[in-house]
């Protein structure tokens, strides 16, 4: 009874502390600055899962400096602005596209 315990104990609490995060993990995309419609980070009409948490928790908007009346969904880490979303037709841009090198 003991060693199966002890493997319990081993194997258990790693798969425990990994849901508890990824439990986490949604809590915060649920609350993330960039409203879920907009959280299409390759403009390709589709939001994939991982598109909806990273575009909950790893980005934030800003009015964009890029394209005036567009707010930009930009990098919370290099501050990057990575997606534009416009009222005007194309409502989604890449900002890669639009910047100038």
């Amino acid at each position: 009874m003991k060693p199966r315990f002890v493997a319990l104990i081993i194997l258990g609490g790693p798969v425990l502390l990994f849901a508890l995060s990824g439990i986490r993990a949604v809590q915060l995309a649920r609350e993330g600055d960039v409203p879920e419609a907009w959280r299409d980070l390759d403009c390709d009409g589709e939001i994939s899962w991982a598109e909806w948490l990273r575009g909950g928790i790893d980005f934030r908007l800003r009015p964009s400096e890029l394209l005036q009346g567009c707010q930009e969904i930009y990098a919370v880490k290099t501050g990057a602005p990575i997606v534009l979303r416009c009222e005007s037709p194309p409502q989604c841009r890449l900002a890669r596209d639009l910047i100038k090198k």
